[in-house]
């Protein structure tokens, strides 16, 4: 299959081969709470091509989107030919193929395009973990820094969500209007 891999003494060297071995041979089983995906859409982040062959696997990539092509034993909440999206961590997501723990991934709505739904793991998570480190909650000010990349869209998106009062983004002036634009928040000041 196709695939981007981490090749080199340490893997640092990103490489793309369309000899990668099937992570999951046709005769073989996945562990119980796995399952098998095939790939529509990846999304890459600087941690993916910073990461180590030996902390991010030799597949590079987390974010995936893609549809279930097998389910193992245990799996309850999904079925083959369900749309996906979530993270593959130290399995790689730049594949034809993929697979992951079931409570990586979840059910992507119809109205999302595989696209969209790859971009939001990585950025999302750790969106959600910074508010949720902050104690964010209806009534809190938060100061998002770098709000034109992809975790600081994320923090100013959830931050409203969460029902924050004041959301301060800081971002490039040449950002302003992207920034205005993909928080859908109205009472956002972007500096």
């Amino acid at each position: 299959m196709r695939a981007a891999i981490r090749t080199g003494l340490l893997g640092w060297t990103i490489s793309f081969t369309k000899d990668q071995p099937h992570p999951v041979p046709q005769d073989s089983a996945l562990d119980p709470t796995d399952v098998l995906i095939k790939v529509k859409s990846a999304a890459i982040n600087p941690v993916d091509y910073k990461l180590p062959r030996l902390a991010g696997g030799k597949i590079v990539g987390i974010d995936v989107s893609g549809v279930i092509e097998k389910v193992g034993s245990d799996v309850t909440d999904f079925k083959v030919g369900d749309g996906v999206f979530g993270r593959a961590f130290g399995r790689g997501s730049l594949a034809d193929y993929t697979f992951t723990n079931m409570d990586e991934i979840a059910k992507k709505p119809e109205w999302l395009s595989f696209e969209h739904a790859a971009a939001l793991g990585t950025a999302y998570l750790t969106g959600i973990q910074s508010l949720r480190a902050g104690n964010v909650k209806k009534g809190s000010s938060v100061l998002v820094i770098g709000a034109s990349g992809g975790c600081g869209l994320a923090g100013i998106q959830l931050a409203g969500g969460m029902g924050a009062s004041r959301i301060v983004g800081i971002c490039s002036g040449k950002n302003f209007e992207f920034v205005r634009e993909m928080s859908g928040i109205e009472k956002a000041d972007i500096l």
